[in-house]
């Protein structure tokens, strides 16, 4: 079952041999243990917050659906439109531009630059067309102003819609338990069974506070885990990639993936 902080940081406790109830307020043990410890519920929790994104950026096993952008329909003359992006996206996975007067039509963009779009919009990127075919992201995640992480679609569509846009997330961050007890009931944003690396990622940071040497052998056994969890979490079933047409012919993987 899912793990929260608490679970979390009893379970971290117990590997470095303290007392392993969380300083919870609700907890029957928490006066009584607290003078025991060598690390606070704050630091384990920002641990526990930096493994939780070490293992969304690497992995990238928190795949998530949205549909919230909306795109009105482009008036000719007007300044080229950018749409704001989600703040705790990674990296995109695919986008779509659904037109609002035709739900079941979902059309795919194309990902590019604007160097590279230089060949299809050439000095006027304010083409207008049914729909969109491509789309160019401009700053990045968290960036303010001129930095805010937004896209551009080209061609600009001549009807409204809406973007459907599948990406790779980050986790919800976890605030400071000990100033909000609540946190400790929290369950943790990362991939069901897989919680024995946001263990093994919080155990060997404290080794390394305590100046064990063992805090290597730890980092290895973290490494070798998440090394498993891209393996098996890149895809969810274990059948060959392959396109399989109408005809029942097939098409290998590595003729249609950009990513070969």
């Amino acid at each position: 079952m899912p793990q929260t902080l608490k679970d979390v940081i009893r379970r971290v406790r117990n590997k470095l041999n303290e007392p392993a109830y969380p300083t919870d307020p609700t907890s029957l043990f928490s006066i009584s243990n607290t003078g025991q410890r060598f690390y606070t519920d704050t630091e384990l929790t920002d641990w526990i917050n930096d493994g939780l994104r070490d293992i969304a950026r690497r992995a990238e096993d928190l795949i998530t659906y949205d549909q919230t952008i909306t795109v009105p329909a482009y008036t000719l003359g007007s300044p080229t439109p950018v749409f704001p992006l989600p703040l705790d996206l990674i990296r995109i996975h695919r986008m779509e531009f659904v037109p609002a007067a035709q739900s079941t039509y979902s059309y795919p963009l194309q990902p590019s630059t604007a160097y590279e779009m230089d060949a299809v919009w050439g000095t006027y990127q304010t083409n207008p067309a049914s729909y969109p075919m491509f789309y160019v992201t401009r700053g990045y995640p968290g960036g303010l102003g001129r930095n805010q992480f937004t896209f551009q679609l080209y061609p600009l569509p001549s009807q409204a819609g809406t973007i459907n846009i599948y990406y790779y997330r980050l986790p919800v961050r976890l605030s400071d338990p000990v100033v909000d007890s609540s946190q400790y009931n929290i369950l943790l944003d990362m991939v069901e069974g897989w919680e024995d690396l946001i263990v093994s990622f919080t155990y060997y940071q404290a080794l390394i506070k305590a100046r064990n040497p063992a805090w290597k052998d730890m980092k290895l056994e973290y490494e070798e885990k998440v090394a498993q969890m891209i393996d098996q979490t890149r895809s969810y079933h274990d059948q060959a990639h392959m396109m399989s047409a109408v005809s029942g012919v097939t098409t290998p993987y590595w003729l249609y993936s950009p990513d070969w």
